[in-house]
């Protein structure tokens, strides 16, 4: 979608929750003036509005917030001199109204933000709305902020006089949506459950587009202080400046968050990801930023092709883990499927296990790779990874002891993983292999200790070893017996070498010694 057709109206906001509130991520602020005020804590106050309010404006300070606060306060001098405290409810509200605009608003500008309307007196509905605002907080004068498809406007004592304070131009410089912003935005709804597609059917776009994001509504004042960067996002996406949209949504997310503004935010980075070619990390940020904002499952089929194509840029082809780890973690922040983060975890840990396996570090690959058989326990690919890399590992020189250590110690931080197939037939593998070492150190207690194990696990179900191995277990079994003068001890080892292994010809040396 262009950025020109989602030019909308400056107060085209709308409060309705959605299925989990993504916060802003990585912004960039325009001075430390809006860092502070945006991540201000604790009780709102007049102070903290105001700061909120002019924060706006690039470059603001904390000088501007003292200049904005003594034209207030010489704002409520002239007020308090007309000893409001006594007056009629409409009468202390007209005295406002007469005093704001006759030392404020001066100038209406469709585009004008707070910050303008302090320091020259150029305002709108929105700004203009800020300050009556901030006036009734300070008098403690009951109001409520209403806004409508294309204007925001203040009304004091809503529960009794309902006066309403207007001094804008409500039809002054504003657009509408057009129909292809109605179909998206209708469509983003459904796929975010927020309507059903019956309800869609039945009502028509036109209508469902009406009652969810045309309906006059009343927003509280820190709706409105967001609604500034909202207005500012929907200015620059008319201009093409997707960039500048994009951080001032954030923002506007971060003060309030609302379907709208997840939905702009989305079309925006859509648009800045056309053409860009992923060569760094802010690159990255801008995909997966994406994919932070999409409902439910939507595009979990591209976000796991994209991670792939990542993981063949970053680590097969460059090698960069450090990227390739940034890349990851900036994934599972931002994909709120778990099957999809799944999927997306079985990948990373499987390709870093096959590069580490690729390199002969058999261990650290070992740990990667069961890692990925955590996600995926079924991948054909992965067991026959698992399993060459036991046998390379175990083949070592006590390769087996340390591949053993391994294992026990995988199967004491994941329990419930030690019955299945892939950890049997590794362990079958193992316990030959320990025994084989220990064998040739001559160490027999812990050489048959192992062989008695590794018996054991040729017993159980799902595991199964080579002939040629088995034998060789028996033969180290039998030559240790012989360097320990334990003649029985190696016959009978030899012969239930000679099983597995019957032309074996040392075994068959071993078995007929006398």
């Amino acid at each position: 979608m262009k950025p020109q057709a989602l030019a909308l109206g400056a107060a085209l906001l709308l409060a309705v929750a959605t299925q989990a509130q993504v916060a802003p991520r990585r912004l960039v602020y325009t001075s430390p003036l809006e860092e502070k005020a945006l991540n201000a804590t604790g009780p709102a106050t007049e102070q903290t509005y105001l700061a909120q309010l002019l924060a706006i404006r690039p470059g603001a300070n904390e000088d501007q917030v003292a200049q904005a606060s003594k034209l207030l306060a010489d704002l409520y001098a002239l007020i308090d001199a007309t000893k409001p405290e006594g007056k009629p409810m409409a009468k202390r509200v007209r005295t406002i109204f007469e005093q704001v605009h006759k030392g404020f608003l001066s100038k209406y500008e469709d585009k004008a933000t707070f910050d303008q309307t302090m320091g020259s007196g150029i305002y709108n509905c929105v700004s203009a709305s800020a300050l009556y605002a901030l006036i009734f907080e300070h008098y403690r004068i009951p109001y409520a902020i209403r806004q409508k498809p294309t204007h925001v406007y203040v009304v004091a004592d809503p529960a009794a006089s309902n006066i309403m304070v207007e001094g804008t131009d409500p039809q002054g410089g504003y657009f509408l949506p057009d129909a292809r912003f109605k179909k998206a935005y209708v469509d983003y709804l459904a796929e975010g459950k927020l309507v059903s597609q019956e309800e869609v059917a039945r009502l028509g776009v036109e209508e469902v587009f009406k009652q969810k994001f045309q309906a006059d509504k009343t927003i509280t004042l820190p709706q409105l202080i967001s609604l500034q960067y909202y207005n500012k996002a929907v200015l620059a996406l008319a201009e093409d400046d997707a960039e500048q949209a994009y951080r001032a949504l954030q923002k506007a997310e971060k003060l309030f968050h609302t379907t709208e503004t997840s939905y702009l935010l989305v079309e925006s980075l859509r648009y800045r990801l056309n053409g860009i070619s992923y060569a760094k990390m802010e690159d990255v940020e801008k995909l997966t930023d994406f994919y932070a904002y999409q409902p439910g499952s939507k595009y979990q089929d591209e976000a796991i092709s994209d991670f792939r194509g990542l993981t063949q840029k970053f680590l097969m082809d460059k090698g960069d883990t450090a990227t390739y780890r940034a890349v990851y973690k900036s994934f599972q922040g931002s994909v709120a499927d778990s099957a999809t983060r799944g999927t997306i975890s079985f990948v990373y840990y499987m390709q870093r296990g096959r590069m580490k396996l690729l390199q002969q570090n058999y261990l650290p690959a070992f740990h990667l790779l069961m890692q990925a058989y955590h996600y995926n326990p079924t991948s054909p690919e992965l067991q026959g990874m698992v399993n060459a890399l036991v046998q390379q590992e175990s083949s070592r020189s006590g390769g087996g002891i340390r591949m053993l250590r391994q294992l026990d110690l995988f199967v004491y931080e994941h329990p419930r993983e030690k019955g299945t197939p892939l950890l049997a037939q590794a362990y079958l593998h193992t316990y030959g292999r320990t025994a084989l070492d220990y064998f040739a150190q001559d160490k027999r207690a812990e050489g048959k200790k192992y062989l008695a194990l590794f018996e054991q696990a040729q017993s159980g179900k799902g595991a199964a070893v080579e002939n040629e191995a088995a034998a060789n277990v028996y033969l180290a079994a039998s030559l240790c017996s012989g360097r320990a003068n334990d003649l029985p001890g190696v016959k009978a080892y030899a012969r239930k070498g000679l099983s597995y292994e019957p032309s074996n010809p040392s075994l068959q040396r071993l078995a007929s010694l006398k």
